[in-house]
């Protein structure tokens, strides 16, 4: 991608400034300790503290915020470790949501010569209110989504409330100056039908950001997701087959089950070990409790299909797999994870690891040290890739319109070929018992994210029929042992 469309995206381009937005792969959170200092003015200056080292673990990729002068954003900074400190919970995805809009706030700030406490009384010159003004205006002007507006104006209410609420700024001078708060009722409807009135928080300087109509070709399952077609699903196999095989088991894996990137990339290889039930399904508990990760820890049951298992422990075993594991933090052990990349890196760091790496003790106990120095934590950027710069240039080979997808893609999709071949059984009063089946597979919660994807089957025209058992007309593709072997 050229360097200005990069700047663009990031919003860096917007601005005259160069502040930015880095990752610290370990950082150490330490005690926040404030000194009381009497002549000190709250409105104007920020309190006096000191850092008192020897808290417990780290923080994988938390964000830090630095000026165009290559200083830290002082106050930045410290509402981002502050937050950390007083809620419960540490997402570096989240945090680096948040760090990315103050930044965005920073360089307005830079640009503009502004102080974060510029509050006059006329409210058009107040910093909060003009930073308001020109992401409306990038909005009317297509640089900036009314949605990453919205989100950007309500962060910066957010670190202000912080800044009050910590006794950062003084809260009877500057509370209803950088923006007033304002109490709003919305009516929601229950999983039940029960409507009631919900009292939510807001402000003065909320962008309207109006939902967009649905688009037909999309389900809403934790993201827009897009389910392939089978002629789609045929491309993608046929393009995996000069992958390598442990980007080859991966998209399997996603495909045939509907596990997520963090579940995939989680997975061990003491996971593999256990017995196939009567259906020929290896029945995989993932989520908190496993050491498989998942979306907000959620637990739940995998059917993953025999012949996938079978090829999954042959390449564990393989000569390949094995060198990846000597390279890797965990060493040759069966609580090593399956999919590691030439280096020894995960796909995806599991939770696990990153507590692992903050425990000394577990880590000099197992001879890890060594290889744990100076590992960046990871997300599945390397799937990504895989994807934009690998699969796509083949498929578009042979067949130029091939629209874009993403791993997560492969989640809709395995939905809506199970709800198709569930249908192919049931009829017309048994719809409800296809769907509740496609749920439970799929971990849903509810039964209304699990209805898009019969409602997605009545709205559009499903381009290709799917046969009665979907795995079997994808196998020609597939490169498994099951197909050498004369099984499938």
């Amino acid at each position: 991608m050229p360097r200005n469309e990069i700047r663009s995206k990031t919003g860096q381009g917007r601005y005259d400034s160069t502040a930015q937005r880095v990752l610290i792969s370990e950082f150490r959170p330490v005690t926040l300790c404030f000194l009381e200092t009497p002549d000190r003015d709250a409105s104007k200056s920020l309190p006096d503290y000191e850092f008192v080292a020897g808290e417990k673990g780290y923080l994988p990729n938390f964000p830090v915020l630095i000026q165009s002068d290559g200083e830290p954003w002082i106050i930045g900074n410290l509402y981002l470790v502050t937050k950390f400190h007083k809620e419960v919970g540490y997402e570096s995805r989240t945090f680096r949501g948040i760090a990315d809009h103050l930044l965005d706030y920073l360089r307005f700030l830079e640009e503009q010569d502004l102080d974060y406490l510029f509050f006059p009384k006329n409210d058009r010159l107040k910093v909060t209110f003009r930073y308001r003004q020109r992401l409306i205006e990038f909005v009317n002007n297509g640089q900036l989504s009314a949605s990453t507006a919205s989100a950007r104006i309500n962060a910066v209410v957010n670190f202000y409330r912080g800044l009050i609420n910590w006794n950062f700024i003084d809260g009877e001078k500057i509370d209803g100056i950088a923006f007033i708060e304002i109490k709003r009722y919305i009516s929601v409807t229950s999983n039940y039908g029960i409507q009631k009135n919900l009292k939510i928080n807001s402000h003065n300087l909320a962008i309207p950001n109006h939902k967009k109509q649905p688009q037909s070709e999309y389900i809403n399952d934790g993201g827009m997701l897009r389910p392939l077609t089978v002629d789609e699903q045929s491309c993608v196999l046929k393009a995996l087959l000069k992958s390598s095989r442990e980007y080859q088991l991966m998209f399997y894996f996603a495909l045939f089950t509907g596990a997520r990137v963090q579940t995939v990339g989680t997975l061990r290889i003491t996971h593999l070990k256990g017995d196939f039930d009567s259906n020929g399904y290896l029945r995989l508990p993932i989520g908190a409790g496993s050491q498989i990760d998942t979306k907000r820890g959620k637990r739940m049951t995998l059917l993953v299909p025999g012949w996938l298992v079978q090829d999954m422990r042959i390449y564990a075993g393989s000569d390949e797999a094995r060198k990846r594991r000597e390279r890797s933090y965990y060493g040759g052990i069966d609580d090593n994870y399956v999919f590691l990349s030439k280096s020894g890196v995960p796909y995806y760091t599991s939770k696990k690891e990153i507590f692992d790496h903050s425990d000394s003790r577990i880590s000099e106990s197992a001879g890890m040290i060594d290889r744990a120095r100076n590992v960046a934590i990871q997300d599945g950027a390397a799937l990504r890739t895989h994807i934009q710069q690998i699969l796509f240039p083949r498929i578009r080979g042979d067949s130029p319109s091939f629209q874009d997808f993403t791993f997560h893609d492969l989640r809709a999709t395995f939905g809506m070929n199970l709800l198709e071949s569930q249908l192919q059984h049931m009829d017309d009063q048994s719809i409800t018992a296809a769907v509740e089946y496609v749920r439970q597979r799929m971990g849903h919660a509810n039964i209304e994210m699990t209805m898009q994807y019969l409602k997605y089957k009545s709205r559009l025209n499903w381009k290709n029929t799917v046969q009665h058992e979907f795995e079997n007309q994808l196998f020609s593709h597939i490169n498994t042992s099951a197909n050498a072997d004369g099984l499938a």
